[in-house]
């Protein structure tokens, strides 16, 4: 735990937290923003910035009205099983997570990841959903790190923003009932630390963050990563790139610079969907840090207007800063 201890740090707040008010309005805003900037996103998943321009040239600006009709994806769908578990158990228990995902995947699906069917795929025919991920990550040659944790880690910040040892331990088992590489688990961790900070109403300083997950034992990409996203101009994450749309820390980095800018939510959030690639996730990880920030009110109405069950979404919010209050 000692080389934890710079990372923990980071989250070892002396300041009182804000009123519960407050805190109600940023919780209720991580997983509306969540929710908006992945069905924002979704009708441009996979493509490059200069076709969204060809298709949108004054941006893509709002939410399908038919999404208020269908089923959540899985973004949203994921964090929304993520956060059930954890108002039932107060902790991350793997077993229950699988069950749940398992479940979704009869129901509907919709959405879903290549690397997270293939674990869920290994869970129907046998294996422990504690092995599960393991297996499918080292059948991958070790080199499979999708972004399927980060986007739905937001409820375990919610859960434990005061309580960092927590924190970083249940966001990294959060990541691994489905994706075992390290850069998972720590991408997953570090847009928690940032988030859990916002909803503090602090911006975390990305280059003593990349110090603390270098320090931590993360691997060395995960750090160079946060570095990288750190006072730069969108375009130089190159978010739409063939060879990483889908990275884990694309969509870390999406989140991290979307903290650090001094507009909007709402013109934040469309920056980062319209500058392409793996775009509904991309805004699902940078609306949530963007709603723990700046509150349910910064989000505009007419998107909650166009989301599918945002008074589960609220109500999962609420119970979340019980447990994290009570």
């Amino acid at each position: 735990m000692r080389i934890m201890r710079r990372l923990l740090d980071i989250l070892d707040l002396a300041s009182p937290s804000p009123t519960v008010e407050t805190l109600a309005g940023r919780y209720r805003g991580a997983m509306l923003g969540l929710a908006a900037g992945n069905v924002l996103g979704l009708p441009v998943e996979g493509y490059p910035r200069t076709l969204i321009a060809r298709h949108h040239p004054e941006g893509l600006r709002d939410i399908p009205r038919e999404e208020k009709r269908l089923p959540w994806d899985d973004d949203l769908a994921q964090a929304v099983i993520l956060a059930e578990s954890i108002v039932e158990f107060d902790r991350l228990e793997v077993e229950d997570l699988a069950s749940r995902l398992l479940a979704w995947r009869r129901a509907n699906g919709r959405g879903m990841g290549h690397l997270t069917r293939r674990v869920l795929d290994a869970i129907e025919n046998g294996a422990s959903p504690h092995d599960a991920a393991r297996v499918v990550w080292e059948d991958t040659g070790k080199n499979a790190a999708g972004n399927g944790a980060v986007m739905r880690c937001a409820p375990a910040a919610l859960r434990w923003r005061r309580d960092p040892e927590r924190l970083v331990a249940e966001t990294n088992r959060s990541a691994l009932a489905t994706h075992f590489d390290p850069r998972c688990g720590w991408s997953s961790v570090v847009v928690n630390i940032a988030i859990a900070a916002a909803l503090e109403g602090r911006r975390v300083d990305p280059a003593d963050l990349a110090d603390a997950v270098d320090e931590a034992g993360a691997p060395a990409a995960v750090g160079s990563a946060v570095r990288a996203s750190a006072g730069v101009i969108l375009d130089a994450l190159v978010l739409d790139h063939d060879n990483s749309m889908g990275y884990t820390l694309k969509a870390m980095q999406a989140g991290l610079w979307a903290l650090e800018q001094d507009g909007s939510a709402e013109e934040t959030l469309i920056a980062i969907v319209n500058a392409g690639g793996d775009t509904d996730t991309n805004g699902a990880v940078a609306g949530a840090a963007l709603g723990a920030l700046h509150g349910e009110s910064a989000l505009p109405k007419r998107w909650i207007e166009n989301i599918a069950g945002t008074s589960e979404l609220t109500d999962l919010a609420e119970q979340l800063l019980e447990r994290a209050t009570g």
